[in-house]
């Protein structure tokens, strides 16, 4: 093990190269669910080929914490790291969900939602990245950074709590399978946003 141990500023760059790769991963992700999936998506096979690189590459891209120092920058790190990790998981049951969806389409009538909870994860993700970059040159963009991810949090609980609704109005009840999917696809965007907002109160005070 190097005995050269990481500052500061170098383990915010690492966590922010992390969240760059998330980050491209809650695109496709958003791009996928935006599509009303009425046919198979031809080009699905080579997207999932690029998420799964993406999700390779964060295993490589933690290797920082061989030089994480031993005191409470590197508990803190450790605890970001963690988070994270949690998120690469969550997409990746988002990964397999999504090939689930075939041939079938989302109502117009929760569409909407859906696609809002999506498109605020991918903002929450750049927010995180910005936050981590001014957290050491311009603290308080960084708490208006950290007040921005809450909002969206905030947002999101508030937006599945509408798809449920809707749900259950559309289908009197009877809920098929592609609502089922997306439920649990909605649920786990909604772990990873809180998720999002854990790392961003770790990173502000790194």
């Amino acid at each position: 093990m190097s005995e050269s141990y990481l500052e500061k500023e170098q383990v915010l760059d690492h966590l922010i190269q992390v969240i760059e790769i998330q980050e491209e991963i809650s695109i496709i992700v958003e791009e996928k669910l935006c599509d009303t999936c009425e046919r198979i998506d031809p080009d699905w096979l080579e997207t999932r080929k690029l998420v799964v690189k993406h999700l390779k590459n964060l295993i490589s891209t933690f290797k920082f914490s061989l030089n994480l120092p031993s005191n409470d920058l590197g508990i803190a790190a450790l605890a970001a790291i963690s988070a994270l990790m949690q998120i690469r998981y969550g997409f990746s049951q988002v990964l397999v969900m999504l090939d689930m969806i075939r041939g079938e389409t989302f109502a117009e009538v929760y569409l909407d939602s859906l696609t809002a909870i999506a498109s605020k994860v991918r903002n929450q993700f750049s927010i995180l990245k910005n936050l981590g970059k001014n957290s050491m040159k311009n603290p308080e963009a960084a708490k208006e950074d950290l007040e921005a991810i809450f909002k969206l949090e905030r947002e999101i609980d508030e937006d599945n709590i509408v798809i449920c609704r809707q749900i259950t109005v559309a289908t009197e009840g009877d809920s098929p399978f592609i609502c089922y999917i997306m439920r649990k696809v909605v649920r786990e965007l909604e772990h990873i946003s809180d998720k999002l907002k854990e790392c961003a109160e770790i990173i502000i005070d790194i």
